[in-house]
């Protein structure tokens, strides 16, 4: 029930956003519909949301990482460690939402080799019943976030970022 009346919500906020031309694919990254999604969520590959903060707090994929394009998504491309061939699937929120194409096209031009682009997005995910985990959901009765080989490496990664990030020098110190 809070699945169907989260799904409702998010449809009726971005109504809009349906005007929009879809981008059917994108060179360097396969295009896959939500049951090879979901296939490739069984094989453990990294789902990356790309949706803003406040629509990943509503809901996403179970285990997904958020990484924000306006925001976040940049640090995909700044990390130097990460092996370019992980498996990634990156969403947003329908085949209308232009945020998962521009990050699909971005991680494929910073040379990652194993791109999935998942055009249906987290609505059609939520529609089907796959593994979710919504704002209500309580804690205890799901695991929020299951281990896996990639989510775990990128999350190192994005912490090992973070850490070089906050050591480094001012580059501009402002002089008295």
């Amino acid at each position: 029930m809070i699945r169907i009346l989260c799904l409702i919500v998010c449809l009726g906020m971005y109504a809009p956003a349906f005007s929009a031309s879809e981008v059917e694919s994108i060179k360097g990254a396969t295009t896959v519909n939500a049951l090879e999604a979901m296939n490739l969520y069984q094989q453990g590959a990294l789902f990356v949301d790309v949706r803003d903060n406040f629509e990943y707090q509503l809901g996403h994929i179970r285990s997904a990482v958020h990484l924000d394009l306006k925001r976040e998504f940049n640090d995909l491309y700044l990390i130097e460690t990460l092996d370019r061939n992980i498996p990634i699937v990156i969403y947003c929120n329908s085949a209308h939402c232009y945020r998962s194409a521009v990050a699909t096209f971005l991680a494929v031009g910073w040379g990652y080799e194993n791109v999935y682009y998942f055009k249906d997005g987290y609505f059609t995910w939520l529609a089907l019943d796959f593994p979710a985990t919504l704002s209500g959901d309580n804690p205890d009765a799901q695991p929020s976030q299951p281990d896996t080989y990639w989510r775990d490496v990128m999350q190192t990664a994005l912490n090992d970022l973070k850490v070089s990030q906050l050591s480094m020098p001012d580059e501009n110190p402002e002089k008295n």
